[in-house]
C-alpha cells in the first residue's frame, strides 16, 4: 500500500514540474523552447540583456528591457505573414474583447524571408500577458494563430512554491519510509 501511494506521489510530483516547465503554446523540446503554430514550428527565445545573459523560454524573470526572438523552422512561415501581439491578461473570456484596450505590444504582419522575427519591449510591470502569433498566406486561405499565456516577474514566486511542494513531497516521503522501516517492525516484534 505505501509503495502504491509513494509511486502516485512520485509521478503527480514529475507530472506537476513537467507543467510548470511547460504552458501555453510553447515548450521545452531537447534544450530548446518550441512554439506550435498551425502544423507548425517556431523557436523562441528570450533574453534580458541588463539583468542576465541567460535565454529564457516562456515566463520574463524579471520586469525591464527584453528582447523576443522567433524563428521559423518550416519555408511555408517564411512565406506568409507573422504579426505579434502581447495582451495583458485581466481574465478576458475571449482575446477579442477589448482587444485594443489589452495591447500591451503590437507588432503588424510582415513577411520575414530569414524566418527570424525580433522585437524589444520594456515591460513596465508585473503581471500575466497572452501572446498571440498569426500567421496569414498572402490569399488569406490559411491562418495559423499560437497563443501563449506567460509570466512576468512571477517565476521567483513560482521557483519558491515549486520548492516548497518538493521539500513536502520529501517528508512525506522520508516519514513514511521511517514508518514502514522501524516503527512497523517494532511493533511486529514479539514483546517479552
Amino acid at each position: 500500500m505505501n509503495r502504491r501511494f509513494l509511486a502516485a506521489l512520485a509521478f503527480a510530483t514529475f507530472g506537476m514540474a513537467g507543467q510548470a516547465f511547460a504552458h501555453g503554446g510553447v515548450s521545452l523540446d531537447q534544450g530548446q523552447c518550441i512554439m506550435k503554430i498551425g502544423p507548425d514550428q517556431m523557436t523562441f527565445t528570450g533574453y534580458q540583456p541588463l539583468k542576465s545573459r541567460e535565454q529564457f523560454c516562456d515566463d520574463i524573470p524579471d520586469i525591464g528591457p527584453t528582447i523576443i526572438v522567433l524563428d521559423a523552422q518550416q519555408d511555408e512561415l517564411r512565406d506568409m505573414a507573422l504579426e505579434i501581439r502581447i495582451l495583458r491578461n485581466v481574465g478576458q473570456k475571449d482575446d477579442n474583447e477589448n482587444l485594443e484596450a489589452n495591447t500591451e505590444i503590437y507588432v503588424p504582419p510582415k513577411k520575414y524571408k530569414t524566418g527570424t522575427l525580433n522585437f524589444e519591449y520594456n515591460f513596465a510591470t508585473k503581471g500575466n500577458f497572452i501572446g498571440l502569433v498569426k500567421a496569414r498566406s498572402d490569399d488569406g486561405t490559411k491562418e495559423y494563430v499560437s497563443r501563449f499565456p506567460f509570466a512576468v516577474g512571477e517565476t521567483g514566486d513560482k521557483n519558491i512554491m515549486l520548492a516548497a511542494f518538493g521539500a513536502f513531497i520529501g517528508l512525506v516521503a522520508f516519514g513514511l519510509y521511517y514508518k514502514h522501516a522501524f516503527l512497523d517492525k517494532k511493533k511486529a516484534q514479539p514483546k517479552a
